[in-house]
């Protein structure tokens, strides 16, 4: 790729000298996609391909993007880069051909990072949190009247996008240490929100790797830049030695910058004040409930503060903001869909947490807020490697759920691992005094869940396979009316 670039003032954003055509292998991807829809508003032909069309796809067609829902040489007879998703493997046909044909061939995180380049670059990393933080920190920005450039890792239930081409000169975007891409990145200013070891496949299944790629990571800011992290994450507070710009710290420990204090819950709202150094303190109202809320909050106050917006307009954004889709989404009560089931009241819950710390946070925010209901989960594991790696935290966690109903695992493209399987782990944790349930085929569940369910249950949709899908198809056959 032609490395020349030039600046348009007017709206911060790079011009890829002698670029035109743009060709997006593995289009559908949420990071793929809002790559896709920034260069596209910004006047490049793109195109993409895909193995099968889903609703990112749809909205990329209406904007008049190309897509192909099959790979083929074919596909890129105009392009002159391809950009590829990591989960597209090098022997695809439009890659063998890229290289054939001398077309430059770059990763979604270095095209990010272009297009970052020239902006007030603010990245979110950390094993979780990133997407909710994300989108607390685009929800502030567009309160406060500034239209910013932003990339996120979920739709936003504020704006419903997830990409955005602003005016601006800042950039947001969600930073993926899942296959240690978000090296390529060169933010002004990082947040790490935790960090866990997680996919360890890609850093030689050492920990000590993954830590020292976030300090590479933090490492790429430049002097008068900032890193703002969790100081109530240990990995994190062991790390502070060899982080070598300036640091904010945010969380309830006392000596955190931005202090949280008087944390209290009534089901999906909480209340807290962020305690600032050489400011006054802000009382947050905010509708998306747990300890780890308000610290996701904290860290998009953090930079807001930094960035000297209102601090009305801080609390403003705050009150309003509705939570990323699938991330403990409140969809309210459900009357079960069957005349005699009528007094069944069901409070349904969607939530993306695949990882067992996710789960676990997710658990304890249901019981703080909802103490006196049972909890019914419909679970799907994400990966072979991860349940192999985490096995005993999955099956400790899993254990505090009332009713567990557990999905097959969602492999991502994984070669099944002997052993690993939903079977073997419904029998850990049925060691555990528990009875899970094995549904092999999810067509069963329309016709297992009213059986199951109580009046007065929260239902939660726990995963982020196809799991996604199970929710309204659930709402669409057992459910028929909503309260909130």
């Amino acid at each position: 790729m032609n490395k020349m670039f030039l600046l348009k003032n007017k709206n911060f954003f790079i011009k890829i000298h002698k670029i035109n055509n743009i060709h997006l292998v593995g289009i559908g991807g949420i990071g793929m996609s809002g790559i896709a829809k920034i260069l596209f508003h910004s006047g490049y032909k793109i195109s993409g391909s895909d193995l099968s069309p889903n609703k990112i796809t749809k909205q990329l067609e209406k904007i008049g993007i190309k897509i192909f829902y099959k790979h083929s040489k074919k596909n890129i007879k105009n392009a002159n880069v391809l950009v590829i998703s990591s989960a597209v493997k090098s022997d695809n046909l439009e890659i063998v051909s890229a290289k054939k044909k001398n077309i430059p061939i770059i990763k979604r995180a270095e095209m990010l990072a272009e297009l970052m380049r020239f902006h007030y670059g603010i990245a979110i990393a950390g094993t979780h949190g990133k997407t909710t933080t994300t989108s607390m920190i685009i929800n502030i920005y567009i309160y406060a009247g500034i239209n910013p450039t932003f990339i996120n890792g979920g739709i936003s239930n504020n704006c419903n996008i997830h990409a955005h081409l602003g005016k601006s000169k800042y950039f947001i975007t969600e930073a993926d240490e899942s296959d240690a891409s978000f090296l390529y990145l060169k933010p002004i200013i990082a947040i790490i929100t935790n960090i866990e070891a997680d996919h360890l496949e890609t850093y030689q299944k050492n920990f000590k790797i993954l830590k020292q790629t976030f300090i590479n990571f933090l490492q790429n800011i430049p002097f008068y830049g900032y890193a703002i992290i969790c100081i109530d994450d240990p990995i994190i507070k062991k790390l502070l030695p060899h982080i070598r710009c300036k640091i904010i710290t945010y969380g309830f420990s006392n000596n955190a910058d931005f202090r949280i204090n008087k944390y209290q819950q009534k089901e999906t709202c909480i209340n807290f004040d962020i305690y600032r150094k050489k400011k006054p303190k802000l009382h947050i109202t905010l509708n998306t409930p747990g300890y780890h809320n308000a610290l996701n909050a904290s860290a998009a106050i953090a930079i807001a503060t930094l960035n000297n917006i209102d601090d009305k307009k801080i609390i403003q954004a705050m009150s309003k903001f509705k939570n990323v889709n699938r991330r403990f989404e409140n969809l309210g009560y459900h009357f079960l869909n069957k005349e005699k089931e009528k007094t069944k009241k069901i409070l349904l819950i969607d939530d993306y947490g695949h990882h067992p710390t996710e789960i676990n946070v997710t658990i304890q925010t249901i019981r703080n807020g909802w103490p006196n209901k049972r909890l019914v989960m419909i679970f799907q594991p994400h990966r072979y490697t991860r349940t192999k790696n985490l096995y005993e935290h999955f099956v400790y966690v899993l254990s505090k759920v009332d009713i567990l109903l557990i999905l097959n695992i969602y492999s991502v493209g994984e070669i099944p691992i002997s052993g690993i399987n939903s079977n073997e782990l419904c029998k850990s944790i049925y060691k555990n005094k528990k009875k899970p349930i094995l549904i092999r085929n999810t067509n069963i569940l329309p016709i297992l869940l009213p059986l199951i369910l109580k009046n007065n249950d929260l239902l939660l949709i726990q995963g982020a396979g196809t799991i996604e899908n199970i929710t309204q198809k659930l709402i669409n056959t057992i459910f028929k009316k909503t309260y909130t």
